[in-house]
């Protein structure tokens, strides 16, 4: 971790010095170039401004018979060169033809392939004066239209720029040695950043190594005050609280089974309903009878509900707590299933289902409670019966697979969507919430039947399968459990 975390300090300092020294950089060059452009328009700006009337006024004198006008404008701009700038080195004057643009002479030699028609000298030709220039061009340039003895010619500046160019090469000379410096720094500082930081991070990492091998007791030494040694202080009492933590797990353990029972408790729903009703019925004087009737019937209904969450919850909290026997007998399968089918018949038939019930000619006795198998198949096939819409098709089969038996109920129902499968046995879930409190359901009973199977040491599961619907399948072993909790009789 040290030299892990070293590297990382390292480079976070590179990264910082080259970011900084790049930014600063191009902001130092683009300056430089900024002010040089701003400069250069200004002083011709200047030049052909109102403070010079006398240069202008030579440069548009009128031209005697016989004279050389363009000569005539290279003498006086010869004579103003320092008021321009010119220094014939980076920075020239050319006298150019009003009409056609072409060079008639200048303070240096017409550049080899002649002077190109800049926007700026595009711009004099149409008789305005041109003063535009780009920071990424590498050349600096103004004209300027007059007229002398009704000659039209353009006075054309040229700069090359090579003073911005040789001050931004000291500059970023200066700026490479600046980085190179900046680096140095870095890694100094960065070895004594890890040894200030690195030494108590791994002391720290060496104590969270003892407590992932369950040793509570090692206690680091707060060195500083600091946010790492905050960090000691909080891993110390993290240590303690885990050690507390660990001590209560059984308890914590204990109450998780406790859960269910506790639940019971916190019925605040069907309890909200049953008490808001009831206070309109007593408060509520002269209620149509209708009314009065609807009212009793929705508190009947809520205290139906919440009875039936009340025994579902107390039973599966006796089977977490092993506190209910199973009644053992030897009993013959098939009678079960078929007793179960003759019991749904009717709630099916007030769905418009239609109901298959296959059974082979013989199935062998099994050895369980008969209460419990006979409760788990009733709640495959009234689940079986709520969440098929209705007129549907319900099949009931039945067999042996070696030392069990088994039932599966199919339906061409709603299903359960993908991604929900895993959680169909879980206490409380249902697929459609509103549809199952309609119907009374209380998110329990797959629950309750998942436990009775494990209590049989038996399986309840889905059946994957490509049509619309769900399958489970429930399978008992022939022998029955052979855990204590469970007597024959």
């Amino acid at each position: 971790m040290r030299r892990s975390l070293h590297i990382k300090l390292v480079l976070i300092m590179v990264l910082l010095i080259v970011s900084l020294m790049v930014v600063v950089g191009a902001f130092l060059m683009n300056s430089v170039t900024g002010y040089y452009i701003n400069d250069f328009y200004q002083q011709i700006a200047d030049a052909f401004g109102q403070d010079n009337v006398d240069f202008v006024r030579n440069l548009q004198t009128v031209t005697e018979e016989g004279e050389d006008g363009a000569a005539m404008v290279r003498e006086v701009l010869n004579a103003y060169a320092w008021v321009l700038g010119v220094d014939r080195r980076n920075r020239n004057f050319y006298v150019l033809d009003g009409t056609t643009g072409r060079c008639l002479g200048g303070s240096a030699p017409e550049p080899e392939g002649g002077l190109g028609v800049t926007p700026n000298i595009s711009t004099a030709l149409l008789g305005t004066p041109g003063f535009d220039s780009s920071v990424t061009a590498d050349y600096m340039d103004a004209a300027i239209p007059i007229t002398r003895g009704g000659q039209p010619y353009i006075v054309y500046i040229l700069d090359s720029r090579e003073t911005v160019r040789s001050l931004n090469g000291s500059m970023f000379s200066l700026i490479i040695e600046a980085l190179v410096l900046g680096l140095v720094i870095s890694v100094l500082l960065s070895f004594l950043l890890s040894k200030t930081m690195v030494n108590p991070l791994q002391r720290l990492t060496d104590g969270i190594e003892e407590v992932a091998r369950g040793d509570f007791s090692r206690k680091l030494e707060v060195t500083s005050g600091d946010e790492i040694g905050q960090l000691t202080a909080s891993f110390n009492a993290m240590a303690r609280q885990l050690e507390t933590n660990i001590a209560e797990l059984e308890k914590a353990e204990q109450q998780r089974k406790d859960f269910v029972a506790n639940v019971s408790h916190e019925l605040r729903t069907p309890l909200t309903n049953i008490k808001s009703y009831a206070e309109t019925l007593a408060d509520g004087g002269d209620l149509p009878p209708e009314m009065r009737s609807r009212f009793l019937g929705v508190i009947l209904n809520e205290s139906d509900r919440m009875a039936h969450i009340l025994q579902d919850l107390l039973t599966l909290s006796r089977f977490d707590s092993r506190r209910d026997e199973l009644r053992l007998t030897r009993f013959p399968f098939a009678q079960v299933v078929d007793d179960t089918y003759q019991a749904i018949r009717m709630d099916a038939q007030n769905h418009a289902h239609r109901v298959e019930l296959d059974l082979p000619g013989s199935l062998p006795e099994v050895r369980a409670d008969r209460e419990r198998i006979m409760q788990v198949m009733m709640n495959i096939i009234s689940n079986a019966i709520k969440y098929t819409p209705d007129g549907g098709r319900i099949r009931i089969s039945a067999g042996q697979a070696g030392d069990s038996v088994w039932m599966e109920v199919d339906d061409n129902g709603i299903g359960i969507p993908e991604g929900d499968r895993d959680r169909i046995f879980e206490r409380f879930y249902r697929v459609d919430k509103a549809r199952s409190r309609q119907s009374g359901g209380t998110g329990l009973g797959l629950s309750i039947a998942q436990e009775i199977m494990r209590r049989h040491e038996g399986k309840l599961y889905l059946v994957d399968k490509a049509e619309p619907g769900l399958t489970i399948r429930m399978e008992l072993p022939l022998r029955g459990p052979r855990e204590e909790a469970a007597h024959e009789e």
